[in-house]
C-alpha cells in the first residue's frame, strides 16, 4: 500500500512539475509567430538560393542565410571552429542513373544554447537545409520541403534565447542541426553521426527531427487542420512518447496522427528523414511530419501554397517538447532492446552469390557483388547500389529500403512491400 501510494504522490510531483515548466515555456512561446515565419520562408525558399542543391551556391547562400541569423540573436556556434559549419565531402551519386556521379564540398549548420545544470547532455533538433537545385532550367524551392522545418528551427532558437535572457534557459543544452545533403540519402546527418559527432552520441537525449510541417495532406481521411503527424516516439521510448502526449495535452491539444508510425509502412517514412541515423543508433526520436502532396519534388512547391497559420501552431508544439525534455530532472529512459542476431559471413563465401540476376516478371535486372566487406545488390542501369546485411547464411536484408533477398540453387527470391519475385542467374 505504501509503495503504490508514494508511487502516485512521485506521478503527481511530476506532472505538476511539468505544468509548472510549460507554464514558463508559454512566455516565450509566443514569440513563434506566422509573421516571423513568412518573413524567413519567404527568403529562404526564394529564387536566389536556386534550389539549395548540396554544395552549389544556392545551397551556400543558404547556409550563410542561417549563420547569420543565430548571430544576430546571439546563439552561440556549435562547432569546434565556431564558425557554425561542419565541413564535410560528399561523393553524390547520379539520380536514377542519369548523369555521372560527383564530389562536393559542403557544411552542416550548427549552433548551441548551452545547459544551464546538465550543460554534457543533448537535446538535438534537426532539419535539412538542402533541396533539389535547378533541373531542365526550373527551380525546385523547396518551401515545404524542407524549408518550413528550417525555418521553424530559427523560430525555436529564438523563443530559447529569449529564456536565456530572462535567466530561464534550458536545463539541457540545446543543439541546432541543421544538415546537408538529405536529398542524396540521409548524407549530412550520417556524416553527424557516423564520421563526426560533435557531441557524444551517448550524451545525447534525444533528436526532434522536422521534414515537411507547412502543408495539409490531402490523403488523410480526418479533415480537421489542427494536426501533426508523429513518427517513432515510442519506438525506442515509451517515457518519450507520454511525455510528448502530455506535453501536447497541457498546451496546444493538437490531433496528434500517428498514421504512418509503422516501420514496416509502405511508405517507409521512418527510414526517409534524418531523424534514421540517430534513432540507429539507439538514440530515441521524434520525426515531425504533416504529410506530402502533390507540388512533393516539383517546382511548385513554393511559398504560397504554405499554411502559416498552421506552421506556427506546429512549431510552438515542438518547442513546448523540447522545453519539456530539456528542463526535467531525469533524461528520457530508453527501452530495453532485444538483442540483436547478426551472421558474419566471409567474402570469399559471398562470391557464390554474385552475378546478374533476371526475371520474367521484372524488366529490371539486378548484378549482385560484394561491396565494403557485404553483399550488395545494384538495379543495372541505375548505379544505385544497395548494401545488404546478413540475416542467415543465405538471407539479407535492407532495412531502410525495405528489401529481403534469399538465394539457393541460382534462384534469387527478393521480397518488398509484401510481394516476392524469383529471379534467375544467368550464366
Amino acid at each position: 500500500m505504501k509503495k503504490i501510494l508514494s508511487i502516485i504522490i512521485i506521478s503527481a510531483i511530476s506532472i505538476n512539475f511539468s505544468f509548472s515548466q510549460l507554464s514558463k515555456a508559454k512566455k516565450f512561446a509566443k514569440s513563434i509567430t506566422e509573421k516571423d515565419l513568412i518573413e524567413h520562408l519567404t527568403i529562404y525558399a526564394s529564387d536566389e538560393f536556386e534550389g539549395r542543391d548540396t554544395g552549389e551556391p544556392g545551397q551556400k547562400k543558404a547556409v550563410e542565410y542561417l549563420r547569420d541569423y543565430y548571430k544576430s540573436i546571439g546563439v552561440e556556434p556549435g562547432d569546434p571552429d565556431m564558425d557554425y559549419f561542419q565541413p564535410m565531402t560528399l561523393d553524390i551519386r547520379a539520380r536514377g542513373g542519369r548523369n555521372s556521379a560527383k564530389t562536393v564540398d559542403t557544411e552542416n549548420v550548427i549552433a548551441i544554447i548551452k545547459g544551464s545544470e546538465k550543460p554534457d547532455e543533448y537535446v538535438v533538433i534537426s532539419a535539412h537545409l538542402d533541396h533539389v537545385g535547378i533541373e531542365d532550367g526550373e527551380i525546385y524551392n523547396g518551401a515545404d520541403d524542407d524549408g518550413s522545418g528550417t525555418v521553424a528551427m530559427l523560430e525555436i532558437a529564438e523563443a530559447f534565447k529569449k529564456a536565456v535572457k530572462r535567466g530561464k534557459g534550458p536545463k539541457r543544452s540545446i543543439i541546432f542541426l541543421h544538415v546537408t545533403g538529405e536529398e542524396k540519402g540521409l548524407l549530412g546527418s550520417k556524416y553527424y553521426t557516423d564520421t563526426d559527432p560533435i557531441y557524444p552520441l551517448k550524451n545525447t537525449v534525444v533528436n526532434l527531427n522536422i521534414d515537411m510541417i507547412g502543408r495539409i495532406d490531402p490523403t488523410r481521411e480526418a479533415k480537421n487542420r489542427d494536426y501533426i503527424y508523429l513518427i517513432g516516439s515510442d519506438h525506442d521510448s515509451k517515457d518519450l512518447h507520454n511525455l510528448s502526449e502530455e506535453t501536447n495535452k497541457e498546451t496546444l491539444n493538437m490531433t496528434l496522427d500517428y498514421r504512418f508510425n509503422d516501420k514496416n509502412d509502405p511508405n517507409r517514412f521512418y527510414y526517409r528523414s534524418d531523424h534514421y541515423n540517430f534513432a540507429k543508433n539507439g538514440i530515441p526520436i521524434i520525426f515531425y511530419f504533416t504529410g506530402t502532396h502533390e507540388d512533393y519534388h516539383k517546382p511548385t512547391d513554393t511559398v504560397d501554397k504554405i499554411e502559416f497559420d498552421l506552421l506556427e501552431l506546429r512549431t510552438k508544439l515542438i518547442f513546448y517538447t523540447a522545453w519539456n525534455i530539456a528542463n526535467r530532472d531525469e533524461r528520457l529512459v530508453v527501452d530495453p532492446k532485444p538483442e540483436k542476431v547478426s551472421f558474419d559471413i566471409s567474402e570469399e563465401e559471398l562470391k557464390k552469390y554474385h552475378g546478374l540476376y533476371s526475371s520474367e516478371m521484372m524488366p529490371i535486372k539486378f548484378k549482385v557483388f560484394t561491396m565494403e566487406g557485404k553483399l550488395a545488390l545494384d538495379p543495372v542501369s541505375m548505379n544505385q547500389p544497395l548494401i545488404l546485411d546478413a540475416i542467415s547464411s543465405n538471407s539479407f536484408k535492407q532495412e531502410m529500403a525495405g528489401i529481403e533477398v534469399s538465394f539457393s540453387d541460382k534462384t534469387m527470391k527478393l521480397k518488398m512491400q509484401g510481394r516476392e519475385i524469383e529471379f534467375q542467374l544467368e550464366k
